[in-house]
């Protein structure tokens, strides 16, 4: 799905009876910015941008295209449209943290990130906690597909000389249905008690 908070767009053209073949002609014939094909349903849409930004302000205007079902998005490589992302943080702290989803609207290949938690520091010794792992994989996902999101919390920190930090947590994606891991990234070691 392509999302971005415009200034401004025009020239905003909406066709039937098209194929994706179509609709990527059409599509280069007027330097459009981006292109949306739904083949259920044999509409195109073009969208030509004339700002894009990031940040939302009074006078911008929240436009969200390519999120219908089956919906196959194609992005001009000139387009300065920034690119799709979903952020997901810990959500509560504690052991009892929540599993978060993501529905994916439109089959493509996307790029997936995770962190694992930064370990418990050690504050009687000044000592930091582990870096959790970085990993990331491209994954190809159809539309209606259900992701689920485990995001690892930072181990819990101590004042005492007789223990350690505790570890970080882990962070993990997998698909809600049939419960395949796709991506797990462990959590940083906590701070040792030793001087």
């Amino acid at each position: 799905m392509l999302e971005a908070v415009l200034n401004a767009y025009n020239n905003v053209t909406t066709t039937t009876k098209a194929t994706h073949i179509d609709c990527l002609a059409k599509c280069q014939r007027v330097s459009c910015s981006a292109a949306i094909s739904v083949e259920s349903n044999a509409t195109c849409e073009m969208v030509t941008i004339t700002t894009a930004k990031l940040s939302i302000s009074a006078n911008q205007v929240q436009q969200v295209i390519g999120s219908q079902v089956g919906a196959k998005v194609w992005k001009a490589d000139d387009s300065d449209w920034p690119s799709p992302a979903v952020q997901l943080w810990n959500s509560s702290t504690g052991r009892n943290g929540s599993i978060q989803s993501v529905l994916i609207n439109t089959t493509g290949c996307y790029l997936i990130k995770a962190a694992g938690a930064r370990g418990g520091d050690n504050l009687l010794t000044n000592k930091a906690g582990g870096q959790g792992a970085q990993v990331s994989a491209r994954v190809n996902l159809t539309a209606g597909t259900q992701l689920s999101i485990v995001v690892g919390q930072m181990g819990g920190s101590t004042s005492r000389n007789s223990e350690g930090g505790g570890g970080g947590g882990g962070s993990f994606v997998y698909r809600t249905g049939d419960q395949l891991l796709l991506l797990a990234a462990g959590g940083g070691g906590g701070a040792s008690c030793l001087e």
